[in-house]
């Protein structure tokens, strides 16, 4: 979602701050939040073209400092003629009654063509949903309103997420035999955690874009893409990207640019992602004393690969899809597209991910094998005091399994006299049976 913004346009934009860029992707985010049929179209810049198309109407959007100077940059300077035929002027939502009005002045004055009332000047000057102020605000890092402006961004993607997240759940539950009940509970809080996760992951990740890091990226990342897409194969690899990204057939330039925002993009939110995702385990180790440090580092060390592969994956298998698709041109090429960049993203972030925790393994031991290995040492010890059969152990082992879990663990770890921990945990099955067995009594001396 973040490559369909307009973020890099605002850092590179000849005017102050790149409001104006800011203030189409929010009044356009804002109609979609509407239910309306929105889209910014403005990004091939063309002369006099419109910027928005919503709900049939072509928009061209101005935002400047005062009304007198937002409706003045509609009309050619040298003429004084309306200049964007067959559009509807879009203006900060705080300027819009005195933008009419200027408006009606200039059709008084009959520099709009086609229209001769001053009164229809309302029917061309279209009232944006965002002020002047706010539009500024979004084109910068650290306010509440590009705060805002990212998260219902990231709300509308993750609306994609939860469903997705909430069904893999939900299956992989039943599966394992559990209720309807609780795989609905399970797959809701992980539907819930992977929507927040997302949410949080792509609003970092976009104000880190409007900042220098963003803007230094943009253009490394560009120049390479660029120099790629010099040859033939480049030029049709960053064309099939491009298409499968924006869900409809790009080429040229537009496709070169589109693939440059894209990198940049993942390569942001990857690391972004890798932080997000490791702060549960850090608040655990540093705040809880639920896992060790060495467990940290080593669960960084596994998701981070794997959330690198993952976008990696997406924009390998999203070019290898939009191939296959382009069998049938268009649709086929965009449905391919999308197939092979989940397929891709899927595929290669459990490879990375399975590969760093191979790797790991083989140097550092999970806090939960240590754990699993004293829980067991203390049920031996338990066991022979008790003299448990093998079917009484078999029943014991059968009612631990119930309760070990992650989260049981995490409160073992915290213990500073594991062994007692374990006795009052577990212990009071080894008397339940020895209270069920029959009393034996020896005969008498006498």
């Amino acid at each position: 979602m973040l490559e369909r913004t307009q973020i890099l346009r605002v850092l590179r934009s000849p005017l102050p701050g790149g409001h104006g860029i800011a203030a189409e992707d929010a009044n356009n985010l804002n109609d979609i939040l509407r239910g309306k049929i929105a889209e910014v179209i403005g990004i091939s810049n063309e002369l006099n073209g419109p910027d928005r198309f919503v709900d049939g109407v072509f928009l061209q959007s101005k935002y400047y400092q005062s009304a007198s100077q937002t409706v003045a940059a509609a009309f050619d300077s040298n003429s004084g003629y309306f200049r964007f035929e067959d559009q509807v002027l879009e203006v900060p939502k705080d300027q819009w009654e005195d933008c009419v009005k200027f408006m009606r002045k200039r059709i008084e004055q009959g520099k709009v063509p086609g229209i001769k009332n001053p009164a229809d000047a309302e029917k061309i000057v279209h009232q944006g949903s965002v002020t002047y102020q706010q539009a500024k605000n979004i084109a910068r890092a650290g306010n509440i309103d590009s705060l805002v402006f990212d998260a219902k961004t990231q709300v509308v993607t993750s609306l994609s997420v939860f469903p997705i997240s909430f069904a893999v759940t939900f299956a992989h539950s039943r599966w394992r035999g559990e209720s309807v009940k609780d795989a609905t509970m399970a797959a809701l809080g992980c539907a819930a955690l992977s929507g927040s996760t997302m949410i949080l992951t792509g609003v970092v990740s976009a104000q880190l874009l409007r900042t220098g890091i963003g803007a230094f990226g943009a253009t490394s990342v560009r120049n390479n893409v660029q120099a790629i897409s010099r040859t033939p194969a480049g030029k049709e690899v960053a064309r099939k990207i491009a298409t499968a990204s924006l869900g409809k057939p790009v080429a040229g330039a537009a496709a070169v640019n589109h693939v440059s925002r894209l990198l940049r993009t993942n390569a942001i939110t990857a690391a972004v992602a890798a932080v997000v995702t490791s702060t549960p385990d850090f608040y655990r180790a540093a705040f809880k004393r639920s896992i060790s440090w060495q467990q940290f580092a080593k669960n960084t060390a596994i998701n981070a690969p794997g959330v690198a592969t993952g976008a990696a994956g997406w924009i390998g298998g999203a070019a290898g899809g939009a191939a296959i698709g382009s069998v049938f041109p268009g649709p086929g090429t965009v449905a391919g597209g999308l197939i092979g960049g989940i397929a891709g993203s899927l595929g290669a972030g459990i490879g990375g991910t399975s590969a760093a925790k191979f790797l790991a393994d083989k140097f550092v031991k999970d806090d939960s094998e240590r754990l699993i290995a004293r829980l067991q040492a203390e049920i031996e010890q338990l066991a022979s005091k008790y003299m448990l059969t093998e079917d009484e152990l078999e029943y014991v082992i059968t009612k631990i399994d119930q309760t070990i879990n992650p989260k049981w663990l995490r409160r073992m770890f915290k213990q500073r006299d594991q062994s007692i921990f374990l006795r009052v945990e577990f212990e009071y099955l080894f008397k339940e049976i020895a209270r069920k067995r029959p009393r034996v009594s020896l005969p008498s001396v006498e």
